[in-house]
């Protein structure tokens, strides 16, 4: 089976990263090990994303707001 190369869609899922903003507890950042493979095999995912539920569910209230404004 061959493997597809994708630009990983950092925009995307950058924002409801569990890892967004937190240092590890020797001082690095855990995103420079993503931003380092900007490019991953079958996926458009960082290589250590994992999904903060809190923060989907903040940016949904926060969407939600918004189309109420609109209207």
């Amino acid at each position: 089976m061959e493997t597809i190369d994708h630009f990983v869609e950092f925009d995307k899922y950058c924002k409801t990263c569990k890892f967004r903003d937190k240092n590890d507890k020797k001082g690095e950042e855990p995103c420079n090990e993503c931003l380092d493979n900007p490019i991953n095999q079958d996926s458009r995912k960082p290589v250590n994303y994992k999904e903060d539920p809190d923060e989907i569910e903040r940016l949904e209230k926060e969407e939600k707001k918004k189309l109420e404004e609109n209207k």
